[in-house]
């Protein structure tokens, strides 16, 4: 685990990191009178990641994206945070989600049009152009990627199954176990 937690300017991207994980920042103009169909397309967008494998998701390394239209529907707020550097974020978001869904809602914002809808590179460029670094960025638990909280999730699971277990009492006598409980009890 890094034990380094300062905020830092990501080297690609316009992002910053505390700790592992990064976050990304974009502001994009809505196309007039595609508020709806935005909304529509970021609905299908966010269902296909609730629905994707966990692989994808650990792959990708998303912790958080939300999208949020303001001033009248004719602005979008797109942010995520993310365990890798931006490249290979979008690289993989690109590849694992699918150009097709990111398409079909940044079709709907301005200065799509003119992007090569086909290329990852033209495609980040574009998201690029919208991107803004925070000025402070803060992350609860800096220094876990996703896949390290899932898996403290599960230990956390299976210790209270131990725990559940008829002569679960006798066997953490033992003192082996002793900052185990400790920390359990903290």
């Amino acid at each position: 685990m890094s034990q380094n937690t300062y905020a830092t300017t990501l080297d690609n991207g316009k992002g910053v990191r505390h700790g592992v994980v990064s976050e990304l920042s974009a502001f994009l103009t809505i196309k007039p009178g595609a508020a709806d169909a935005l909304r529509e397309a970021l609905v299908r967008l966010h269902d296909r990641l609730r629905k994707a494998p966990w692989e994808y998701i650990r792959k990708i390394g998303v912790h958080d994206m939300r999208h949020v239209t303001y001033e009248n529907d004719t602005r979008l707020l797109w942010a995520t945070e993310f365990d890798t550097d931006w490249d290979p974020y979008i690289d993989d978001a690109l590849a694992l989600i699918g150009v097709d869904s990111f398409a079909d809602w940044l079709q709907h914002t301005v200065g799509w049009d003119a992007v090569d809808h086909s290329s990852s590179e033209a495609i980040k460029r574009y998201v690029q152009s919208a991107q803004v670094s925070a000025t402070c960025y803060y992350q609860a638990v800096p220094d876990m990627t996703l896949g390290q909280i899932r898996r403290a999730q599960r230990i956390t699971a299976a210790f209270e199954k131990v725990l559940d277990t008829p002569g679960a009492a006798e066997a953490l006598q033992n003192p082996v176990f002793t900052p185990l409980l400790a920390e359990a009890a903290s």
